[in-house]
């Protein structure tokens, strides 16, 4: 029975304790701005949604421009980013998330004749409505529904800071563990 016990102890200590002391603790990055530093961001006008009604997207394999409703954008990289099947709070909010993202990039042009790209390395993703539904199984109009009603749902939609938009970076997986933007960007 003592043995009992020293076993269900070990176990206890090399599957909890041990990585508990083990585990590094994270510093926010919050608390690496000093006290006597002030942090100032020049405020301009409030996001207002109706100024980006359509957007140039530039088709890197083609290298021509395209001038495209954001909304309708927006379906076309929702459905390349994220599954269809996901819950559609989520897509909801994939939506909201590339909306800001594609705001953003829109007040901070990378491209000189364009607004954004449709290559997800430089941009975000985007996909062809047609080559969406070419790789969808079942109902693939009932599919794409769901993505123009999430991006409706969220219509003028965005995450602002001091009414900017912010840049909102995404990804598809963090490996269980996101870094401090500090780390990966520099800067604060």
């Amino acid at each position: 029975m003592k043995k009992v016990f020293i076993y269900f102890f070990a176990f206890l200590f090399i599957c909890f304790i041990l990585p508990a002391l083990l585990t590094k603790s994270e510093i926010s990055a919050l608390s690496e701005v000093s006290d006597k530093e002030e942090v100032t961001e020049e405020v301009s006008e409030p996001y207002i949604y109706n100024q980006y009604g359509t957007i140039r997207l530039l088709h890197t394999d083609t290298n021509e421009v395209e001038e495209v409703a954001l909304d309708t954008y927006l379906c076309h990289v929702v459905s390349a980013e994220m599954p269809v099947d996901f819950e559609k709070e989520a897509l909801k909010a994939q939506a909201i998330v590339a909306r800001t993202y594609t705001i953003y990039k829109i007040n901070h042009k990378k491209h000189d004749n364009a607004d954004i790209c449709d290559e997800s390395t430089c941009c975000q993703a985007w996909i062809s409505k047609e080559d969406r539904l070419a790789r969808w199984d079942g109902d693939k109009e009932a599919k794409w529904n769901k993505i123009e009603e999430c991006v409706k749902e969220t219509q003028g939609k965005i995450i602002t800071y001091n009414n900017q938009p912010i840049n909102a970076f995404f990804h598809s997986n963090s490996g269980g563990k996101t870094e401090l933007p500090v780390d990966v960007w520099g800067g604060r």
